[in-house]
């Protein structure tokens, strides 16, 4: 049988661990090759800006020793498609091209060239958090339920027609790691199942021929005027000023909470004390009664400490 020819974009860990999955979960990897991978430039990271690849990149490093299915990231300028090529491997050439938190926009002149074009696994029940957190969003606002919705691309964001859609509980215990996981092992549950699925309605083209058959009429559109929209994470939403720190602890404390589920770890709750100096919340116990308690703190330049040990010596 021909295996499915994937080219795979993502960045993040959560894409790393998708990646991971398609490489090594047997029950799929005799009906899939994954053949080039796309990702997110090495970037400066800490204090000490250290040079420090994509967690997709290092999957890559780690299970595809060919430097044929590796190709860093796709270049700016006029024709950003250059990137598409790598030893010999063309986008062209690949049955699917599959996009999980890759990080930046795919060019349009790209998304015709696989056979299949491009599909997006996307942790949200799209329409709804339509964006780049869809993740950290649903937290934030306090929602009870997020889903995968895979989608084939279309030129604008998370616009494109449904293939698959799943629902999932978020759990008052869930923090934005919990939840990328759980997504995660959603989306590729949903996308084994259509890859295994192959007399069923996207692979009655069969993977063992070259028919040229179009699935596009099986698709659903997406309710346009339901959309939502999520922002790109940046530090300074998690700053809140002290004042109004204090005020969230005894007046709005279920919202402060999670806020901190959805920044959590990056970049977190964090304040500005008198003295000028950055002060990191690391870690916050809610109780059923709704009363939240701060149990670590992180000052800058220090180690973290609990926060009983912190209050005694700054007031």
């Amino acid at each position: 049988m021909k295996k499915l020819s994937l080219a795979y974009f993502g960045s993040p860990d959560f894409a790393a661990n998708f990646l991971e999955k398609l490489i090594t979960d047997t029950s799929i990897n005799q009906l899939i090759e994954v053949k080039l991978v796309v990702t997110q430039p090495d970037q400066l990271v800490g204090r000490k800006q250290i040079l420090t690849p994509t967690p997709v990149k290092e999957i890559t490093e780690k299970y595809l020793k060919s430097e044929d299915t590796f190709f860093e990231t796709i270049a700016r300028g006029p024709y950003r498609g250059v990137a598409v090529e790598k030893n010999g491997i063309e986008l062209k050439n690949i049955d699917l091209a599959l996009v999980y938190a890759y990080g930046d926009l795919i060019p349009k002149e790209l998304l015709s060239l696989p056979k299949y074009g491009f599909w997006n696994i996307h942790p949200s029940l799209l329409p709804k958090y339509r964006g780049p957190s869809p993740i950290a969003t649903p937290l934030i606002n306090g929602d009870k339920t997020t889903g995968v919705t895979i989608i084939k691309m279309d030129e604008e964001i998370d616009h494109g027609p449904i293939i698959a859609q799943e629902s999932c509980t978020i759990e008052d215990t869930d923090y934005r790691p919990d939840l990328e996981k759980k997504l995660t092992d959603l989306g590729f549950e949903m996308f084994k199942k259509i890859i295994k699925d192959e007399g069923g309605k996207f692979f009655r083209f069969c993977l063992s021929c070259d028919k040229n058959c179009d699935p596009e009429s099986l698709l659903t559109s997406q309710d346009h005027k339901q959309a939502t929209y999520t922002k790109k994470l940046s530090k300074q939403d998690g700053f809140v000023e002290i004042s109004k720190l204090k005020d969230q602890i005894s007046k709005n404390s279920k919202q402060l909470f999670n806020l901190f589920r959805g920044l959590t770890p990056w970049p977190g709750i964090w304040t500005l004390l008198p003295n000028g100096k950055r002060l990191k919340i690391t870690r916050i116990t809610m109780k059923q009664s709704n009363n939240l308690t701060i149990d670590s703190v992180q000052l800058e330049g220090k180690k973290e400490v609990d926060f009983p040990t912190f209050n005694k010596a700054y007031n």
